[in-house]
This record gives C-alpha cells, sequence and structure tokens, in this order.
C-alpha cells in the first residue's frame, strides 16, 4: 500500500507575529513594575514558569525530530515540527521577561549587564545542545 509524503507545515506567521507581540506587552508590563512588591515577584515567577519550559519543550522537539539529520547553526532545521517555533516565540521572550522581572523586583538597582550574562547563558545552553545532537550524529554514521 503506497501512501503520500506528510507534508511539512509550519506555523503560520500571523501566530508567531502575535505570540512575539503578547510576550512583549507581558514583558514591558513586568518590567513596568520595579517596585520590589510581591506580587511583581510572583507574577516574574509564573511568567518564568511558561516560557522556561516552553523553550525547553521546543528546543527538545526539534532535536527529536530532526534525529537522522545534521543541524547547521545559521539555517532552519531540515524537519520543521509544526507549532515548535510558535512556542519557541512564546518561550524564549517570556523566560527572559520573567527572570527580568525577578531580578528588577529583588536586586534594586542591578547591573545591566546581568541581563546580559542571562541571556547569554540561554543562548550557550541552544547551542551546546545543538552540537552534542550533531557529535552524536557524526559518531554513529
Amino acid at each position: 500500500m503506497a501512501t503520500q509524503p506528510h507534508g511539512q507545515s509550519i506555523t503560520p506567521a500571523w501566530k508567531v507575529f502575535t505570540a512575539i507581540g503578547f510576550a512583549g506587552v507581558v514583558g514591558a508590563a513586568v518590567t513596568y513594575f520595579r517596585d520590589g512588591s510581591t506580587l511583581a515577584i510572583i507574577g516574574g515567577m509564573v511568567i518564568l514558569a511558561i516560557g522556561l519550559p516552553l523553550t525547553v519543550w521546543s528546543i527538545l522537539r526539534m532535536l527529536r525530530e530532526n534525529r537522522g539529520h545534521r543541524l547547521h547553526w545559521w539555517r532552519t532545521p531540515p524537519v520543521k515540527p509544526r507549532n515548535v517555533d510558535l512556542s519557541r516565540a512564546v518561550g524564549i521572550p517570556t523566560t527572559i521577561f520573567g527572570a527580568l522581572a525577578i531580578w528588577l523586583n529583588t536586586a534594586g538597582s542591578a547591573p545591566w549587564w546581568l541581563a546580559a550574562i542571562f541571556t547569554a547563558i540561554l543562548i550557550a545552553l541552544f547551542g551546546a545542545t545543538v552540537a552534542v545532537h550533531n557529535i552524536r550524529l557524526s559518531q554513529r554514521n
């Protein structure tokens, strides 16, 4: 019995841009409250608790769907599962804004470079997972 190959579908651009806009509005709202109140800290924790699992899930799903393919640094992956780009578009900004809200409301006047270090750590973790994926793929072959 012959079957047709499953067509690759991606999330529509309007959904991704809406998600990015939503994350930006949430981030602006969260960073607006810098009074150190408990509500602002809890809000930052909730936003971080939403963003971090979405980010991790999107990266792990991308790696799982591209199990037999090499991932390139500056190109899209060969297999793009639907809604991974949407979850990444929401997950990464909300993770950053959630951590930023906690940082702004607990540290007082924290230096700006701490936010840059946090962002660099997120990028390095993504890069490390892609590197490990590619190394495992080359060892199998």
